[in-house]
């Protein structure tokens, strides 16, 4: 169809704008596109919790075969983005993994409960899946490739993404041949239709190699990995591209939302995601052994079983089912149907030498609007490990429907019940907070701290008190600041903004970022007491965090006395200023202890809480404030 004159001038004023604002940037190995204005936002912004960058990729990101890491071509990424932005703390944050761009598709959803992990943490995600994606179908790959940059968007909307394209042996015979890779020219596709920035980094060492400037065996000891050598070429590229996608837009007041368009390609699916066993549309007979340690990582938790017969059955909509497990040489062999088909078989690999993951499909093209059913049996001796599902489509959402209290009572009512009993003097610095909850009227409630303290809210607890004082209104103001304790919050008045300004009733302060300075706490107590004498306070011990933190590390399950630790003195400054004081160090952990899982069934990711771990948090502040 013929474009209308009035169209032809809209795309010419468009192009016009994109060169004064300098898009119009290209060369023969990189493209600028639309940028990564919102990324350059942030950097100048500089705020905690929002500089990680997020390499995807393969043993190139994890510098294999170099003799000096600092060559890696994230590290080089890094170090131009840090010369236009001296002051931004950006984090390197690189993700190997196996199975390319498909696997990728999965692992970057939003919630992966099996991994705890956010793969898509920060504002940035550099995507390179060249060389793993060298056997897979080029159909599967422009598919999963753009399902993943999809991913990204639907995960958090302000996301800038960079496709990164490194050198493979086949790439440097098609160059060598003149023509372009077909894998490139599915990934410019794809950059072009949302606008985003491209680096080739396999033509422009592909130049150097047939200029005769490197020998492709310099270039590379195992044609994919660079050598030092070819580590230089890599970086040298980088500087230009770097130089050019931070000086094509100047930094925007604010981050811009992005609208995906409609696929590229009609059959991507972008609805990849990994189903927790433990999901309750996963339903498992008796012989299987949930929230067991993981052999390897990034798992947290496995579901395990010894029993030949025991099956995991999954009923759900999409167009591809798989699983991932971990298989070891102890594995056994699996047996599937699907809608009750002839059934299909899963053997375990007989070359594996130790714990390692696996990621597999069992079936594509499936109707992605219908219903469909998998059971997946154990077929042989041995020890099955599973992760999870791979799914490109939907499960039934169990709490559908449910309000806040009736969803965290379900995944309470799935929990071991939580035995504990508090001491019975622990309301005698806050009869205010008392006399209000059980009289009636608001009871205003800041919590102050870090992102432990978020998960402490995200508990609903408030919820559980409102429940047994029914006559009380509780108003929660979560007043946090991530990887943050009193050791700021003392500094420059801040008392004010996180605090005061609130008007609290009740100030609880807690978290694992106090940095074990009970005096720092002490001070924000005084502060706030000196402007609002009427505060009380209630003071928490640190409750979830990495195994290393002293509270985990030298857990004892009460409070030891004889040596210098924070609980011991957040206990005395309780004391001293007489503020309520909750110990919740020691019951929490005497419960993960006695549970029968690993610490991981309870994580959300390397630090925070789940969902069952912010029931532990919320039902522990019910029992402690009930009379």
């Amino acid at each position: 169809m013929r474009a209308s004159p009035i169209f032809k001038i809209a795309i010419f004023c468009a192009l016009l704008g994109a060169r004064a604002a300098g898009t119009a940037e290209a060369t023969d190995y990189y493209q600028v596109r639309g940028g990564i204005p919102n990324s350059q936002y942030y950097f100048q912004a500089n705020t905690v919790g929002n500089q990680y960058l997020f390499f995807l990729g393969n043993s190139v990101l994890a510098g294999t075969g170099l003799k000096d890491a600092n060559l890696r071509y994230s590290t080089q990424m890094v170090n131009g983005f840090k010369k236009h932005f001296p002051d931004a703390g950006i984090i390197e944050t690189r993700h190997v993994q196996p199975a390319g761009s498909w696997f990728g598709l999965f692992r970057c959803s939003r919630g992966q409960a099996v991994f705890g992990e956010v793969i898509c943490s920060g504002h940035l995600a550099i995507l390179d899946f060249a060389a793993d994606d060298r056997g897979a179908d080029i159909e599967q790959v422009k598919l999963s490739l753009e399902g993943l940059v999809r991913q990204i968007v639907l995960y958090r909307a302000t996301h800038s993404q960079i496709l990164v394209y490194t050198l493979t042996p086949e790439m440097l015979q098609e160059y060598q041949a003149g023509q372009t890779p077909a894998y490139i020219r599915i990934g410019e596709q794809i950059a072009e239709h949302y606008g985003i920035p491209s680096l080739n980094l396999a033509r422009y060492a592909a130049d150097k190699i047939i200029g005769g400037e490197i020998s492709f065996s310099a270039f590379s000891a195992d044609g994919v990995n660079p050598t030092d050598a070819g580590a230089k070429i890599y970086a040298d590229a980088i500087n230009g591209f770097v130089d050019a996608m931070l000086t094509a837009y100047p930094v925007p007041d604010k981050p811009q939302r992005q609208t995906l368009p409609p696929p590229l390609f009609s059959e991507t699916d972008d609805n990849g995601r990994i189903v927790a066993y433990e999901d309750p549309a996963v339903q498992r007979s008796d012989s299987w052994q949930p929230g067991q340690a993981s052999p390897i990582g990034p798992f947290r938790h496995l579901l395990v079983s010894d029993e030949a017969g025991a099956t995991l059955t999954l009923k759900f909509k999409g167009s591809e089912i798989g699983i991932i497990d971990v298989v070891d040489t102890d594995s056994a062999d699996y047996e599937y149907t699907i809608d009750g088909r002839a059934s299909g078989k899963l053997a375990a690999p007989k070359d594996v030498t130790g714990p390692t993951m696996r990621p597999v499909s069992l079936a594509k093209g499936l109707d992605r609007r219908a219903e469909h059913e998998l059971v997946l049996t154990v077929a042989s001796p041995g020890t099955s490990r599973m992760g999870g599902f791979l799914l490109n489509g939907s499960v039934a959402d169990a709490f559908a429907g449910l309000g806040t209290l009736e969803r965290i009572d379900a995944i309470y009512a799935a929990m071991d019940p939580i035995v504990y009993q508090p001491p019975t003097d622990r309301f005698a610095n806050i009869p205010r907070t008392i006399s209000k909850l059980r009289d009636g009227g608001e009871l205003r409630m800041v919590l102050l701290g870090d992102s432990i303290m978020g998960n402490t809210s995200g508990s609903s607890f408030e919820l559980l008190l409102m429940r047994n004082y029914p006559k009380c209104k509780i108003v929660k103001i979560a007043s946090l600041r991530s990887s943050t304790g009193c050791t700021y919050y003392r500094e420059d008045n801040r008392v004010q903004d996180y605090v005061l300004k609130h008007n609290p009733d009740l100030l609880v302060i807690g978290g694992i970022s106090n940095r074990g300075d009970a005096e720092a706490v002490r001070s924000v107590v005084q502060q706030v007491r000196t402007q609002k004498p009427d505060t009380e306070v209630l003071l928490l011990t640190p409750v979830f965090g990495a195994m290393r933190d002293e509270h985990i590390r030298t857990f004892t399950r009460e409070i030891d006395t004889t040596t210098d630790n924070f609980r011991f003195h957040m206990q005395q400054v309780a004391k001293e200023e007489k503020c309520a004081f909750f110990d919740m160090t020691g019951p929490w952990w005497a419960y993960i202890q006695d549970s029968g899982k690993t610490y991981g069934w309870f994580m959300g990711d390397a630090v925070h809480a789940n969902s069952r771990g912010c029931q532990i948090i919320g039902r522990l502040l019910e029992i402690w404030f009930q009379e």
